[in-house]
C-alpha cells in the first residue's frame, strides 16, 4: 500500500504544478517586483524550510497519537446486529486492532489529509464549469476541456477514489495465491464495511491536522509575510475596489 502514495498523492501534486500561480497575469504586467521574492532567495529561506519540517512531524504525530489509540482500543468494535454488523455474525468483523486494519486507516487518514493540503495550498483551484460535457456540443469560446474542474478531479477521482479502488484491486491480486499480498486479503471490507469508527477517525484526525496547519499559517502571514504575500493582499484590495468602482458606475447609468 505504501508503494502506492506515489500514485495517489501525485496527481493532486501535479495539477497544482500545472495551473496554480498567486497572481494574475496583469498583476504580474504591471508589477515586475514581484520577481523579487525568488531573486532574493525569500521563498526557499531556513525560516520556511523550518516550518515545513515542524508541520511535517506535527502532521506524523497527530495522524499516529489520533488514531492509534482510539482505533486499538476494544471501545471502537462494532457491536453484533447493529449500524454496519446488521445480521452480520462473522468471526472477526467488527474488530479492528489488528495491525493490517490499523495501518491502513492511518494510512488513508493521510492520503486526505494530502489532499486538504493541496486544496489549502493552491491558490488557483480550477472549479471548472458543470456540466463540463456541454462543451462538446455548445459552440463558442469554452470547449470541453476548458470547462473540466481540473483541481476537484485530481483530488477525487484521482487520489481518493483511485486509492480506495486499488485497495480492492490490490486484494483480488492477492487472492491469486500466497505471496507478499496476502496479508491484504479482507483488509479493504473489513475497514470500509463493518466499522464505523474508522469512517470517524478518517473524517477528523485530517480536519484536526489542517487545523493545526492553518493556525500556523495563519500566524504566519500575520506576524511574518513575505513579499509574495503582500503582493496577493495588494492585488486583493485592487480588485476589490475596481469591483466596487464599476459597480458605482453601472448604478449611476440606470
Amino acid at each position: 500500500i505504501i508503494a502506492v502514495l506515489n500514485f495517489v498523492a501525485g496527481l493532486p501534486i501535479l495539477l497544482l504544478g500545472m495551473f496554480d500561480r498567486c497572481l494574475e497575469k496583469e498583476y504580474v504586467r504591471n508589477n515586475p517586483e514581484v520577481y523579487q521574492p525568488t531573486r532574493q532567495n525569500e521563498i526557499i529561506t531556513l525560516r520556511v524550510l523550518f516550518r515545513w519540517v515542524l508541520l511535517a512531524f506535527a502532521h506524523i504525530f497527530i495522524l499516529y497519537y489520533g488514531s492509534l489509540p482510539q482505533l486499538s482500543g476494544p471501545g471502537g468494535m462494532t457491536s453484533a446486529f447493529v449500524g454496519l454488523m446488521s445480521n452480520e455474525d462473522t468471526v472477526g468483523d467488527g474488530d479492528g486492532a489488528d495491525l493490517q486494519s490499523v495501518g491502513t486507516v492511518i494510512f488513508t487518514s493521510m492520503i486526505i489529509l494530502l489532499a486538504y493540503k493541496v486544496l489549502y495550498e493552491h491558490r488557483s483551484i480550477i472549479n471548472g464549469r458543470w456540466p463540463a460535457l456541454i462543451g462538446c456540443f455548445k459552440k463558442g469560446d469554452e470547449g470541453f476541456w476548458s470547462r473540466v474542474p481540473y483541481t476537484w478531479y485530481g483530488v477525487t477521482y484521482g487520489s481518493i477514489i483511485f486509492y480506495i479502488f486499488f485497495l480492492f484491486i490490490y486484494q483480488r491480486i492477492a487472492k491469486n495465491g500466497p505471496g507478499e499480498y496476502f496479508a491484504i486479503i479482507g483488509v479493504p471490507p473489513h475497514i470500509f464495511t463493518t466499522r464505523s469508527l474508522n469512517y470517524i477517525s478518517m473524517l477528523f484526525v485530517p480536519i484536526f491536522g489542517m487545523a493545526f496547519d492553518l493556525s500556523g499559517k495563519v500566524f504566519s502571514n500575520m506576524f511574518y509575510p513575505t513579499q509574495t504575500q503582500i503582493h496577493v493582499e495588494l492585488e486583493a484590495k485592487n480588485f476589490s475596489t475596481k469591483r466596487k468602482e464599476k459597480r458605482n458606475g453601472a448604478g449611476q447609468q440606470q
